[in-house]
């Protein structure tokens, strides 16, 4: 574990307020391979991955951004809780905003928690419509990232 330097600690807390999250406080970088996590006074907040910063499942449960949500159906729970991408059958709702590349995060129908992040690989609108892979599977409950802080 590391502490941030200014200059990447800012650069973490502007890309969070695009999102409409405010962050304060002491910034920690945990490496899991292709993924850094980043802990902000000790809660595992904040991902980066590919250069870019999104919440973790956990920053998604505490902040329940309104942008960039998409919302699945029951079925498709325990194939996400296992890793899988997300497909586009198993698709509610997408927030029409999303763009390819964005990050976003995934809810279950009718529960409303977040139980992944991943990657937009559509745009929001087209992500209810046909088949393939509409969000690539970043980090869900119970994985090692998880695991990791809530054993």
């Amino acid at each position: 574990m590391r502490r941030l330097r200014k200059k990447e600690a800012k650069k973490v807390v502007n890309e969070m307020s695009k999102i409409g999250i405010e962050i304060r406080g002491n910034l920690d970088l945990i490496n899991f391979g292709n993924i850094d996590v980043i802990l902000v006074n000790n809660e595992p907040l904040i991902l980066k991955y590919d250069e870019k910063y999104y919440l973790t499942v956990y920053g998604a449960i505490k902040f329940k951004p309104e942008k960039n949500k998409v919302v699945v159906d029951e079925g498709a729970l325990k194939f996400i809780m296992n890793g899988a991408d997300v497909m586009k059958p198993g698709i509610v709702y997408a927030d029409e905003n999303i763009k390819k590349g964005d990050f976003v995060y995934v809810a279950v129908e009718g529960k409303e928690t977040p139980i992944a992040v991943g990657i937009a690989l559509t745009n929001g609108k087209e992500m209810t419509d046909g088949k393939g892979k509409a969000v690539k599977n970043i980090h869900h409950l119970k994985d090692k990232i998880w695991k990791y802080f809530f054993k």
